[in-house]
């Protein structure tokens, strides 16, 4: 009785070995997928960065040692902010000298002024003669023409002496400090870069091939590697009229700028930003993967599994994501679809749905 078990286990197994390798021979083991019902989004996925137009070069305006720097690399400021002083000794005492002598010639126009005023009384009386009055008139008008000139060295040696200090022109931050104290500049010799606190959007460089997909108010959704849970939507307000020709990297671009909204964290200037610009999108399609899809000569078509065999359909797609393609025609949602997975398929051949590579 034992043999005879012993037989039978052993015929079983022979059975089991022979049957695999008939199908090994004969049919080809592959994995399959159904359609599957759901959103498809088209988006351009680019990288960009923060920036922000409005940044200005701060210089000294006038030959000096710097005598003060108040902020660093990084710092806040506020319009009108003394951001460096430069020695002003020469500067003030000019100033001082040109406040003075305008001074002393307002005193010379009054009392010129006042003589005149005097003289035109007394020649009423027959006191003085018409010859005099005019001598004093005279010397009052050239007082006058005196004051004005002394009034606008005046102003001239203000400018000069307000010249020494580096101020703000609008809020920002100080992106870059190029100066010490103590160093001597000539008249436009660099001292910061200046940034807007306002002002600030995304800009990147689109695919020319993609320009026809990118227009105004497009919806575009943001995320970035310092936030990694934090996903936000901006939208295109300007897009670049002319192409730029990348001759190394053998590629053409075109500029998009995007909107900088508070739903943005905060973000630092040149940070990078990665961008879905969402193209289209279709709600309960039926979809497959990429990998289904056979070119051939006639068209996009797709290997199903009809009974143990392969068959090839051609198929209608519409718009894509990075994973799947919608089917427009040609396929119904029961389909075994057989992913090739870099066999070469032939219509008719045999295959078997390898159970254990099956999701």
């Amino acid at each position: 009785m034992a043999k005879k078990t012993g037989y039978i286990i052993l015929s079983c197994i022979i059975l089991a070995v022979l049957t695999w390798s008939f199908k090994s021979e004969n049919s080809l083991p592959v994995r399959v997928v159904l359609p599957a019902h759901g959103a498809i989004e088209s988006v351009i996925r680019v990288t960009g960065k923060v920036i922000n137009d409005q940044t200005v070069t701060l210089t000294a305006l006038v030959d000096g040692q710097i005598q003060l720097i108040s902020v660093q690399k990084g710092d806040r400021v506020k319009t009108g902010q003394v951001l460096a002083k430069q020695d002003d000794r020469k500067a003030l005492a000019l100033f001082n000298k040109a406040k003075a002598e305008a001074e002393r010639e307002e005193q010379k126009v009054g009392e010129s002024q006042r003589k005149y005023k005097r003289m035109q009384k007394t020649s009423r009386s027959g006191g003085v003669s018409d010859q005099s009055v005019e001598d004093t008139k005279a010397e009052w008008l050239v007082a006058k023409a005196r004051l004005k000139v002394v009034r606008a060295e005046y102003q001239i040696a203000k400018i000069n002496r307000d010249k020494t200090n580096v101020t703000a022109p609008f809020a920002g931050i100080i992106t870059e400090k190029t100066a010490e104290v103590g160093q001597w500049l000539e008249a436009g010799g660099q001292l910061f870069t200046l940034v807007a606190h306002d002002g600030r959007e995304i800009e990147m460089n689109v695919d020319a091939g993609d320009s026809a997909s990118i227009h105004l108010d497009q919806a575009v959704v943001m995320t970035t590697d310092t936030y990694p849970d934090k996903e936000w939507q901006e939208t295109v307000h300007w897009i670049s009229s002319s192409i730029t020709e990348n001759e190394k990297e053998a590629i053409n671009t075109f500029s998009v700028r995007m909107t900088l909204s508070r739903d943005a964290p905060d973000l630092l200037l040149n940070q990078q930003v990665d961008a879905r610009i969402l193209i289209d999108r279709r709600d309960n399609i039926l979809k497959i993967p990429f990998e289904a899809l056979v070119e051939k000569r006639d068209g996009v078509q797709i290997a199903v599994l009809e009974g143990d065999k392969v068959k090839f359909l051609s198929i209608e797609t519409g718009i894509e994501d990075f994973t799947h393609v919608e089917i427009l025609k040609g396929l119904s949602e029961h389909t075994q679809i057989i992913l090739s997975e870099g066999e070469i398929l032939i219509d008719g051949q045999k295959v078997h749905v390898n159970l254990e590579e099956q999701p």
